[in-house]
């Protein structure tokens, strides 16, 4: 089971604030708000990281485009604002490394939690937006990597609309990926 944790499809890996509290895994109907939560901060990320003016407006004005590009732009501005002063009021839990698939995470580090606990994973997936993905989990398993332990999460009750929110993340941060490496190679 280690080795195929998160099967053929694309990894994300970084360095990101998380934090772990013990407990059951969630059910019910606090499950259920908790993956309307997930859902709603996922559409925001990905509102905030698409960039592009929508195919809706192609036949519009330039002017108008401008104007709607100059607005978004001053909105990202407000929002990384608000963020930068939310942090400072509340200090977000240390950076870890880790590799992010749509329905589990890889921990790396001596403090991740122990297989076979179950408890609530809060994960911080953009600094623009201070709030955390959350995610009822088990630890499944551990391995060595690179003579580091790493801890196999799997998430607990993700609905189907979050694990496609979290696979496009993955997409546009593996597309972001090679984008810089094609403009660092140039």
């Amino acid at each position: 089971m280690p080795d195929n944790f998160f099967g053929d499809g694309l990894v994300f890996e970084d360095t990101l604030p998380l934090s772990w509290t013990p407990g059951p895994l969630v059910e019910g109907s606090e499950l259920a708000r908790l993956n309307a939560d997930n859902h709603q901060l996922l559409g925001a990320v990905y509102s905030l990281e698409e960039g592009r003016v929508h195919e809706a407006l192609k036949d519009e004005s330039p002017a108008l485009v401008h104007e709607l590009q100059r607005l978004e732009f001053k909105l990202n501005i407000l929002l990384r604002l608000t963020a930068e002063m939310s942090l400072r009021h509340s200090a977000l839990p240390a950076p870890r490394k880790i590799r992010l698939a749509a329905r589990g995470l890889e921990w790396l580090g001596a403090d991740a939690p122990a297989v076979g606990s179950t408890g609530m994973l809060q994960l911080y997936i953009n600094p623009a937006v201070p709030q955390p993905l959350k995610l009822s989990c088990a630890v499944a398993s551990e391995r060595q990597i690179d003579s580091q332990r790493a801890a196999q999460l799997r998430f607990h009750g993700v609905s189907t609309l979050v694990v496609e929110l979290i696979d496009k993340l993955i997409f546009r941060h593996h597309r972001r990926l090679i984008a810089g490496a094609k403009h660092a190679a140039k």
